[in-house]
């Protein structure tokens, strides 16, 4: 297979191109616009790494852009990941027109370039976002998605998934569409959650806490999301799946296994609650437990790799910007 994977610089789509660049003969066409949502280093790392790889390719291209298209016309394409897109609650309040366009426009104008070259197969990222909170109970693709949605940034998530569903209808393309649920690990985005207290908790510097920290999250580590995702590709499944973790933990705990395994104090500077910020969503895992996946990497152990990671590459780590203007 030919893959042509979107935000290939990108946390999940840098660990999906490395790992079937190590484990398969697919030959890989990594696009990715490096914006500056957040920062471009750990971005450049990334693609630096996966430029080592013969069988991988890069186009720096932004997709909101449709001239940006000419340059992939003449590649045989089998399936796209589509992996790019501007993540972020908060953020999305803040500058909704960029959401729109890098999630909604850009997920529209690769549908009508995937329409016009017959691509085959379309995975389309989305995210638990989706749901809002979900209580005590379990969310289930499609039954419990929220009209309007709960943020700027889902809604332009939820465009993109349906914008492609219409402009793809009666085309033989099949549309797959994985919601993640908080994905943490190694090569992590620096402004999110598990990585920044990391960080913080490493570097001595205070924590931004943004509310009492008893909000839980599906915690889920990066090589179950690719493990769900690389199994995805090769099925011919059309429809949704959420792919997350079976357990939650609250954010104030996850800070107290970090402060354990670094044998360091954390300093806590609490702040006002995000706008639209969930105490819990809880994935119904039926759809992708119906293909043979599970979750396997616990918290303890996420954390633990993720922190290996994290003091193997310190140096380069401590000058990446883990705080953003939208946040002070």
């Amino acid at each position: 297979m030919n893959l042509l994977v979107t935000g290939a610089s990108g946390f999940i789509g840098f660990n999906l191109s490395k790992y079937l660049l190590k484990n398969t003969d697919f030959e890989i066409y990594g696009v990715d616009s490096l914006n500056n949502a957040y920062d471009n280093n750990i971005k450049n790392l990334r693609t630096t790494e996966l430029e080592t790889f013969e069988k991988f390719q890069f186009y720096n291209l932004d997709l909101s852009n449709e001239e940006s298209y000419q340059e992939l016309k003449n590649l045989e394409i089998s399936c796209v990941v589509h992996l790019a897109a501007r993540a972020g609650v908060r953020q999305s309040f803040l500058e909704p027109k960029k959401y729109i366009t890098d999630n909604a426009i850009s997920t529209a104008n690769l549908s009508n370039f995937i329409k016009d070259m017959k691509i085959e197969k379309f995975m389309i990222a989305s995210t638990s976002s989706i749901y809002g909170d979900s209580g005590e109970n379990k969310v289930k693709e499609e039954q419990d998605e929220k009209y309007p949605p709960p943020s700027v940034y889902a809604a332009t998530k939820l465009s993109g998934e349906l914008l492609a569903k219409t402009i793809l209808e009666g085309t033989d393309t099949s549309i797959t569409i994985p919601r993640f649920f908080t994905v943490y690990g190694p090569y992590g985005r620096p402004d999110m959650s598990i990585l920044r207290f990391i960080h913080w908790i490493y570097s001595g510097e205070e924590i931004l806490l943004f509310g009492d920290g008893e909000q839980k999250r599906s915690f889920t580590f990066i090589d179950d999301v690719i493990s769900a995702l690389s199994l995805l590709i090769k099925s011919n499944e059309n429809k949704t799946f959420n792919i997350g973790s079976n357990s939650q933990i609250s954010l104030i705990n996850v800070i107290k296994k970090i402060e354990t395994m670094l044998d360091k104090q954390a300093k806590i500077k609490h702040l006002p609650r995000a706008l639209k910020d969930v105490d819990v969503v809880i994935p119904d895992l039926s759809n992708m437990e119906s293909l043979g996946w599970e979750p396997k990497v616990e918290i303890d152990e996420g954390l633990s790799r993720t922190i290996d990671w994290y003091l193997e590459n310190k140096e380069f780590l401590k000058n990446l910007k883990f705080v953003y203007d939208y946040e002070k």
